[in-house]
């Protein structure tokens, strides 16, 4: 007996040594985003086992505990059981009625976890907080991990936006019931909370309306678009634009393009998102963007037919009773649907022209005492609003609706960064907004146009806001416009790592974060994107210029855009890959050549980058004695629509201009300028130039063709060399704006000078 409790002594203190052998984390180690409010790292650790138990108090918090559950199921094998009674050891759930809404505190010891919370999203995000913790392997299925590991740690968090979004267009490209799940999951775990779901367009119907089953019989299918044209285009060099395959359905005896979502998985996807706290908006375009719908009920339009305009498609006309009891028909089944507080109407880029020419509409107009077309435009947003107030809703469109006033509770998205006035007077009027500028949060724009920096460093609350008007920012949104998306993989390309800056913004104070240590915790955050299997962008390869000047010898040094990334390149005109030469030091040139370079983090590319390393000659100057300070301007509406065919008229008037600037055309579209005139070199060697641009910009020097930076596009900005003789030099400088976010900045480095705007006197006409 006494050998029997000797053992048993021992074998406690062999238990009891096992049980504080942890380990000790640092800062490095730990990767938490969106960043929390206040985190203090302590001594040790604790390690989650099969017999770790979570014990809960009440119903908000079982959903966060199944959670935690599952990840361990899927990862490890083994389910942790939940249980309502309270132990010393493993994950408590505790209730604290003091802690806000939506926040949380974690407290991690070697013996037990502590999640605090007041409601569902509290206990929610503590857990998300927690899956960040675990090693990256939680996230795969049958993981081969056996040391589920985390720091001791103190979290106190809770979120600066109540509106934490992100919007998916099923119109233009489809996506599937299971690929909303996934995306959902993604969200979850960066503590996004809404998920705006663009269900109807002009190319497609993409959900089941029982009243009028010929918006999904025949509007949710299409032959080939003009979206589609393009990505199977691309898709010969870059395999990333594929059309997805499982969305081509044999209908009428022809390959169509299509599908929606019916009114069960609409439920289905309603009840998968509230389970991770994310409320689900549904947007149905309304009275623009509406051709997918006159295409089946053609008595919708003015004259009985779909069509297009100059830019965009006809419009339901408003001067029919018709259209408002089609519409209420609509929404009717979308309130019953959707239980959640706004009901997105679009109501942007509407082509107010039909209503101008429409009898019917300028009946209206004058029937309502109604000064114009936008405020007929008002009158149908008002209309839709009571009728979905007396269904318990608020409505919600883009910020068009502002254009013929608002009712005081209407909300609105503001997009266009080009209308910064719209805030001013939403906020000024009494309604909420959402944050969504087409600059910084459209993820379908190229990642060299609206970058990762680009991303994390905008600030939603606008400089000059009082704070009362700030308290009318709901929060902020990034949008996933599928014209060019056109599958899943894609998709992740386009959001990802974009969608952690946009989490960070909308959840982090803005005095917490900072991008330096931002960028230090991504570097783990990728691994985790890893585990996921995302397709996620990478930048491209740095440290050279989109065109390389040299007179002797070019040395090129190239760096990695991440650690521990390896660089590849040619010289031959081919596609880097892994088998092309591996970059070891710089490169040096002494004859022109086209440089490819490409990055890769494990199996995952970097975006190929280009430059052409260019020998050259000195450019001489011309002799001429111009007036300094001013370059001669052409400017012409609706002539061109890319800059790369842009051309002088015969006969153009100029006028005389100080600066290099898109001035006097806000918000026209499809503007042209061309500036002339000359630039001052000030010695001899390499000048570089450079444009930013919102949309195209072309740079020549004499002969010389020295910034590209062409096309339609977000500002971008695009550099070149050229190697000049002291002196006067002709300059031309090529512009387009297409859509009306007009924005344009030259700039110029002297050789061993620093980077300086186009102006004053090294300028003249």
């Amino acid at each position: 007996m006494k050998n029997l409790s000797l053992l048993l002594v021992l074998l406690l203190m062999l238990y009891s040594c096992e049980t504080v052998k942890t380990r000790t984390f640092t800062a490095e180690e730990v990767s938490i985003v969106p960043k929390p409010s206040e985190m203090v790292i302590e001594e040790g650790s604790f390690t989650f086992t099969e017999d770790t138990k979570i014990s809960v108090e009440n119903d908000n918090q079982k959903p966060a505990a199944k959670y935690l559950s599952d990840l361990f199921e899927n990862a490890a094998g083994y389910a942790l059981s939940i249980i309502d009674t309270r132990e010393d050891r493993g994950v408590a759930f505790l209730n604290d009625d003091k802690i806000a809404s939506e926040a949380y505190t974690l407290e991690v010891t070697p013996k037990k976890i502590t999640i605090k919370a007041s409601d569902a999203a509290g206990y929610f995000y503590g857990v998300q907080t927690l899956r960040q913790l675990l090693p990256p392997s939680i996230e795969i299925e049958n993981s081969d991990e056996d040391n589920w590991v985390i720091p001791s740690i103190k979290i106190k968090d809770n979120p600066r936006f109540a509106w934490r979004g992100m919007h998916m267009v099923f119109s233009r490209h489809f996506f599937s019931l299971e690929e909303v799940k996934i995306f959902l999951n993604y969200m979850a775990l960066y503590k996004l909370n809404t998920y705006h779901m663009h269900l109807t367009d002009d190319q497609g119907w993409r959900i089941e309306i029982k009243k009028y089953p010929l918006l999904t019989e025949k509007g949710a299918w299409r032959v080939e678009s003009s979206h589609d044209i393009a990505c199977n285009e691309l898709a010969k060099t870059d395999p990333s634009y594929i059309i997805d395959e499982q969305h081509y359905h044999s209908r009428e005896g022809q390959k169509m393009y299509g599908g929606f979502f019916t009114q069960d998985d609409i439920k289905e996807i309603i009840a998968y998102a509230a389970e991770r706290q994310i409320e689900v908006i549904p947007e149905i375009d309304m009275p623009g963007h509406f051709k997918s719908a006159i295409d089946n009920y053609p008595y919708l339009s003015c004259t009985g037919e779909a069509g297009w305009g100059e830019l965009f498609s006809t419009p339901a006309c408003l001067g029919k009773e018709s259209t408002y009891e089609f519409t209420k028909n609509i929404l009717s089944e979308i309130v019953e649907l959707f239980p959640s507080e706004y009901i997105h109407i679009g109501g942007d880029e509407v082509n107010i022209q039909s209503w101008k020419e429409c009898p019917l509409c300028q009946q209206a107009i004058k029937d309502n005492n109604l000064k114009n077309e936008h405020e007929l435009q008002s009158f149908f947003n008002r209309e839709i609003e009571d009728f979905l107030k007396s269904k318990g809703k608020r409505l919600m469109g883009w910020d068009e609706i502002v254009e013929g006033g608002l009712s005081e509770d209407a909300t609105m998205m503001w997009w266009r960064n080009w209308a910064p006035t719209m805030r001013d007077i939403a906020a000024n009027n009494g309604n909420d907004m959402v944050l969504t500028p087409c600059f910084e949060y459209y993820f379908d724009a190229q990642h060299d146009v609206t970058p990762f920096e680009k991303v994390y460093k905008y600030e939603p609350i606008p400089e000059g806001f009082t704070e009362d008007q700030a308290k009318h920012i709901l929060g902020v949104q990034a949008n996933l416009w599928s014209e060019m998306i056109p599958n899943f993989k894609r998709l992740e390309y386009m959001a990802f790592p974009r969608l952690l800056a946009l989490a960070e913004t909308a959840w982090t104070s803005k005095d917490n974060k900072n991008h330096d240590d931002f960028q230090k915790r991504m570097l783990l955050q990728y691994d985790r994107l890893d585990a996921l299997d995302i397709k996620y962008h990478i930048p491209s390869v740095t440290g050279f210029k989109d065109k390389v000047a040299f007179l002797d010898k070019a040395i090129v040094e190239l760096q990695a855009p991440l650690k521990e990334m390896d660089i590849y390149y040619t010289t031959d005109g081919t596609t880097p890959s892994k088998d092309s030469k591996k970059y070891t030091g710089p490169l040096e040139f002494t004859e022109t050549v086209t440089l490819n370079t490409i990055a890769y983090r494990g199996d995952i590319e970097s975006d190929t980058r280009s430059a052409l390393v260019e020998k050259q000659t000195y450019l001489e100057p011309i002799d001429v004695n111009p007036n300094t300070g001013s370059l001669k301007r052409w400017a012409g509406i609706k002539q061109f629509s890319v800059v790369d065919d842009v051309v002088l008229p015969k006969n153009a008037t100029f006028t005389s201009e100080k600066a290099i600037a898109f001035s006097d055309h806000d918000g026209k579209e499809h503007v042209s300028m061309v500036f002339k005139g000359y630039f001052y070199a000030e010695e001899d060697g390499l000048f570089e130039f450079a444009t930013k641009s919102d949309d195209g910009s072309l740079l020549y020097l004499g002969d010389i063709f020295v910034v590209d930076n062409g096309g339609n596009h977000s500002a971008m900005e695009k550099n070149g060399m050229v190697a000049l003789k002291k002196g006067w030099h002709p300059l031309t400088i090529k512009y387009h704006e297409a859509t009306g976010g007009g924005a344009l900045e030259v700039w110029y480095t002297a050789p061993n000078g620093e980077k300086k705007v186009l102006k004053g006197d090294v300028i003249a006409e």
